[in-house]
């Protein structure tokens, strides 16, 4: 019977040694080290007590059972070694020299126990009609109290993975519960087998103990794709990066949110409730969009312009989250302050398009903006003036005063504009003294009262130079309209004439175009 014996341990140990290479060649992932020092620790048991049935006599017997205590003792060390591994709590793995000297304690005493007697009290062989003999040993209240330990270190190892599965996502944890099932089944078997099994005619071999937790093991580390990556990572990415996250089930009520989410919900949104099971379209009402596509878990992206508190420019991106068979489990949101950004853009933009001295519109800008007004007009049938303006005797202020001067002229000269004209009217400032302006829905008749406004305003504009010298502003202005031009290069032209034709009649006046 002893050969039923030797073929379960060697059957198993050579399952295991199959284990233990490729181990060895994936030893970069969590667990590895900690799950090859276990494999070695159950081999030294499961042999020890292999050859400890195998023993001719009873001092054979006994050196052999005492090296499978090396295993014994050293297996649960190497439990809580895998389990902090495993977790990546590096931190703690600064204690595990610690828990090692009682265990290497309880070795050296039992080695010695034949002399000091401190761990047994004696022991007597047993037969099994099935498995041979083996050792049947007394235990002292130390030799107790030290195999008590070794399930503390269970416990121990245990409790850390409990802690784990309550870091991780939830699909994660399940993987995590696996390790813990796998590390608690390993150590109650084995204690059913200390506890009932100790002395009887059943003996069971360690290492088939050890193989369904082994092999548990072995499929969570190599073949859970999920661990290749730290959950513990994913976690902290999650927790840490600035992009807000929020993670909607498929009923849209929301499952997971990050603390970027919550910042920008509270800054732009004037969101300070806790949002974790609300429901998205009772959240975020106001933004059917947004909604639909969580609702319909479609990928998509919008920005949302919030003026609350503050004016925000909030970029959201949608992705439909699937399980493993490909059905629609929810969706998460990715979302982007990019307030910033769009403030640059803007900045950058205003100064492609405006004069940078009076800050109106540059050259450019203004001829598509007249172009667009000239072609919406043109479709509703509505009339639009241009107005020509030019500064009169400019190039005195210039030569007399200076050029600084000549800006503080054309300065408040543009205030005037903006002062008098309307907000949809484009004002630009196409050179040196030259200014436009559009008209959009003004005839020619109103066009002429508009001018004479300007002028009224111009007339009554000194402006105070700082050496303390008044100038009164004067203006020429032409007029033209699109009763019969529809080009804006030929209305330009035309009011530029009527311009310079109200400037050769002594200047500071109106007129229109032939």
């Amino acid at each position: 019977m002893e050969l039923a014996y030797l073929f379960i341990v060697g059957s198993s140990l050579a399952f295991l040694f199959v284990v233990l290479v490729y181990a060895l060649k994936n030893r970069s992932v969590a667990g590895s080290k900690a799950f090859l020092l276990q494999i070695i620790c159950v081999t030294i048991w499961s042999v020890g007590s292999l050859l400890e049935m195998l023993s001719a006599s009873e001092q054979s017997m006994l050196l052999w059972r005492n090296i499978e205590q090396i295993g014994i003792f050293l297996l649960p060390v190497a439990f809580v070694y895998f389990s902090l591994d495993y977790a990546h709590y590096d931190k703690l793995k600064k204690y595990l020299p610690f828990l090692l000297i009682i265990s290497v304690t309880a070795i050296v005493l039992i080695f010695t126990d034949s002399k000091t007697h401190i761990m047994r009290n004696g022991y007597i062989i047993s037969y099994s009609p099935l498995f041979g003999k083996a050792l049947s040993v007394s235990q002292t209240t130390t030799g107790k109290v030290l195999v008590a330990y070794n399930y503390l270190l269970a416990l121990i190892s245990l409790v850390i993975l409990f802690v784990f599965s309550r870091q991780v996502n939830r699909s994660m944890r399940r993987q995590v519960m696996l390790t813990f099932l796998a590390t608690g089944l390993v150590f109650f078997l084995s204690f059913l087998k200390a506890a009932f099994l100790e002395g009887t005619s059943i003996n069971i071999p360690i290492v088939t103990i050890y193989l369904p937790g082994g092999l548990i093991l072995f499929y969570n580390l190599y073949r859970n794709d999920f661990f290749r990556v730290s959950p513990i990572a994913r976690d902290k990415i999650f927790d840490v990066i600035e992009m807000g996250i929020i993670v909607t089930d498929r009923s849209g009520m929301i499952a997971d949110i990050n603390p970027s989410a919550t910042q920008i919900l509270q800054s732009c949104f004037s969101v300070d409730t806790k949002l974790s099971g609300k429901k998205m379209e009772e959240m975020f009402a106001t933004y059917p969009e947004w909604i639909e596509m969580t609702k319909t878990f479609s990928a998509g992206e919008i920005e949302l312009k919030l003026e609350n508190d503050r004016l925000c420019y909030i970029h959201i991106l949608v992705y439909p989250l699937q399980s493993n068979r490909g059905v629609s489990i929810g969706s998460v949101t990715i979302m982007r302050d990019v307030t910033v950004l769009r403030m640059q853009e803007f900045a950058l933009k205003a100064k492609a398009e405006t004069d940078s001295l009076t800050g109106l519109m540059n050259r450019d800008s203004f001829m598509a903006a007249f172009q667009q007004k000239l072609k919406d007009a043109a479709q509703n049938g509505e009339h639009i003036s241009v107005l020509m303006m030019d500064l009169d005797k400019f190039k005195d202020i210039n030569d007399t005063c200076g050029h600084n001067s000549g800006d503080r002229v054309l300065q408040a000269f543009a205030e005037v504009l903006k002062t008098v004209l309307r907000h949809e009217d484009a004002i630009a400032r196409f050179g040196g003294d030259e200014f436009v302006a559009i008209l959009p829905g003004v005839a020619k008749k109103e066009a002429n009262e508009i001018a004479g406004r300007i002028l009224n305003a111009v007339n009554r504009k000194v402006v105070v130079l700082e050496n303390g010298t008044e100038i009164q502003l004067r203006l020429s202005i032409g007029i033209c309209d699109n009763e019969t031009i529809t080009s804006e290069e030929t209305m330009l032209k035309f009011a530029d004439r009527a311009m310079y034709a109200a400037k050769n009649n002594s200047g500071n006046r109106s007129m229109t175009c032939e």
